[in-house]
């Protein structure tokens, strides 16, 4: 057992120096000071708990003299013992706290104090500091000089706590990153990514910077890349849940090396600099493949690329209660899915989910007894059971064309990605009217505004009242980090935003206060805003009657639909989302 733990810590064992040198399992052996007992070892914990025995421990600690690795570190990859066992177990021993790094802040400023070498060889990582002391999360405390070469270091009294190996490591990763400095006026808060510096970056070659930045963005979650050239720095940002963070300038004479290194990889003209030129590349990692879809186009001061993840290892097709629908408007839109024909239409600007909600719509029916056929542009990814088709319109295969065709192989379902002419439209509500269920997108900002699209583009009124059975709407906004959650304090304009829309006045809303699971950003991950529009035969004869906008949408508000802004709001109530999200994503339709 550990004999006097109450009088002496391990941190307060570390401020003192020593000569003594290191143990097998990297604590520190020979003689103690007269009157001072050294608290248990790793190895001594773990035999006392009976988990191991001593010979199974002695044959650990010559792998670890061997390999040069902490005792710990030898036990987990061993699987001697699991890794949260071992972090629980010396937790309890040394009274010393156990953390979990996804809900902790991590300063930026005290990762700094010890070098990323230094973090990585030690698997240790600061999390705060005081006047001087330093908050440091690792496996082991007992590993006393550890403690005292980290002291040594950064001049601070070294204050351990305790984590898993697992999460040491992935949040290691996280805080030193590849990356540069940012611009200057960007609040630390408004980035995905900690920085350190662009040298790594600047002596590498195009292939390796490139490899870093898809690295980079796979780990932050990101959905695109954007490389942009200006009068004097080359900027990087990445695009997650939504919204663009810029992480890093790079030296402007690293730009054409860069640009001219994607047009290799993807197979694109390195000559051409005027036109734009779409390609695709394939980026290996450990444990998967991915593809990225790259875009280049010209700028005045040179040429800009846009990067797209397409990550077929994490994405997954989202099921419909996983969108974030809430009951009443889930069911009103399944209800229209299980209609033997007709035309059911997704609405809303680029980037608002609608693809992602025609997948959840497929995904949900039986595609065992039900025919689908897709024509998209282009197909980013692949559904079990679904024939799909790709628009290639060097090959004359449009979205019209195809279309035509589609309607010759007996289909059941048809998903069109996108009606973007008169021709596509006029098929796709023909088909709606023929015994076909038609899925489509079309870019509107509303479900009202999704009809009198469909007339502008020249399909006749009596056809579009016709054959389209109901209209969805969607925004996405971000979620609140459930980690970092904190009622605050917020603004007027956000608590009457509120007040309009649900009634109640609030003054408090949860936001997320910043942590390492949310990047410090407050936010995880995006759920949809939706406004579900059943064509009822009121809704048809107003169409008919070329009534205008505002009345058709009284009329939908008297049979009951719940507008964006509402059911963005209703997702404030339920904590999903923010006010802020809400208004920053709707509060411009008028």
């Amino acid at each position: 057992m550990i004999e006097n733990t109450e009088t002496e810590t391990p941190q307060e064992i570390a401020e003192e120096p020593s000569n003594n040198s290191s143990g097998s399992d990297g604590h520190r052996s020979g003689g103690e000071p007269a009157g001072r007992t050294r608290p248990a070892s790793l190895g001594q914990m773990i035999t006392e708990a009976g988990i191991l025995t001593p010979e199974q421990v002695a044959n650990a600690q010559e792998m670890a003299w061997k390999e040069r690795l902490p005792l710990g570190r030898v036990l987990v990859k061993e699987g001697m013992v699991l890794s949260t066992e071992l972090a629980t177990l010396t937790a309890l021993h040394l009274g010393v706290a156990l953390v979990d790094l996804r809900s902790e802040k991590i300063d930026p400023a005290s990762v700094a104090l010890i070098p990323e070498d230094v973090a990585r060889r030690y698997l240790v990582l600061p999390l705060s500091r005081t006047e001087d002391r330093l908050t440091v999360a690792m496996t082991d405390p007992t590993d006393l000089q550890v403690l005292q070469n980290l002291a040594s270091r950064t001049g601070y009294t070294i204050d351990p706590v305790i984590t898993t190996e697992e999460d040491l490591q992935e949040h290691v990763d996280r805080a030193y990153r590849i990356t540069a400095q940012p611009l200057s006026g960007v609040r630390d808060s408004d980035l995905s990514v900690d920085r350190l510096t662009a040298r790594t970056l600047r002596e590498s070659g195009p292939a390796q910077v490139i490899d870093l930045l898809l690295q980079q963005a796979l780990q932050d979650r990101a959905s695109d890349i954007h490389i942009e050239p200006s009068d004097s720095r080359l900027r990087i940002r990445f695009r997650i849940d939504g919204i663009l963070h810029e992480v890093m300038n790079l030296p402007l004479d690293m730009h054409p090396t860069i640009i001219s290194r994607l047009k290799i990889m993807c197979g694109m003209n390195i000559a051409e600099r005027r036109r734009p030129q779409d390609g695709q590349l394939t980026f290996e990692v450990v444990d998967r493949t991915v593809d990225v879809r790259v875009a280049i186009s010209g700028t005045v001061v040179g040429e800009m690329a846009v990067l797209r993840l397409l990550d077929d290892k994490t994405f997954t097709i989202l099921t419909l209660d996983q969108l974030g629908f809430r009951s009443e408007t889930e069911e009103a839109f399944r209800k229209l899915l299980r209609l033997p024909y007709g035309m059911v239409i997704v609405c809303g600007p680029t980037g608002s989910g609608k693809s992602t909600t025609l997948y959840a719509s497929v995904l949900q029916m039986n595609r065992s007894e039900n025919k689908v056929i897709s024509i998209e542009d282009p197909v980013e990814y692949h559904m079990a059971d679904v024939n799909q088709m790709q628009v290639n319109a060097e090959a004359g295969i449009t979205f019209a064309s195809q279309l035509r065709s589609i309607l010759r192989l007996d289909p059941d379902v048809i998903l069109v990605g996108e009606i973007r002419d008169q021709e596509t439209a006029i098929i796709a509500t023909q088909a709606a009217m023929t015994g076909h269920l038609v899925l489509t997108t079309l870019h509107a900002n509303d479900t009202v505004s999704a009809l009198i699209r469909l007339r502008e583009l020249g399909v006749p009124p009596y056809l579009v009242a016709s054959s389209v059975a109901g209209i969805v709407a969607q925004r996405m906004v971000r979620a609140v980090c459930q980690t970092c959650m904190t009622l605050t304090d917020r603004p007027l304009a956000e608590q009457q935003a509120y007040a309009e829309e649900m009634g109640g006045q609030q003054t408090r809303f949860q936001y997320g206060s910043g942590c390492n699971a949310c990047a410090q950003t407050g936010y995880v991950g995006r759920i949809g805003v939706f406004e579900v529009l059943n064509i009822t035969d009121g809704i048809r004869q107003l169409f008919l009657d070329d009534a205008p906008r505002h009345q058709l949408f009284s009329h939908a508000m008297d049979e009951g639909i719940v507008l964006l802004r509402k059911d963005g709001m209703m997702k404030v109530q339920q904590n999903m989302t923010t006010p802020y999200e809400v208004m920053r994503v709707m509060f411009s339709l008028e």
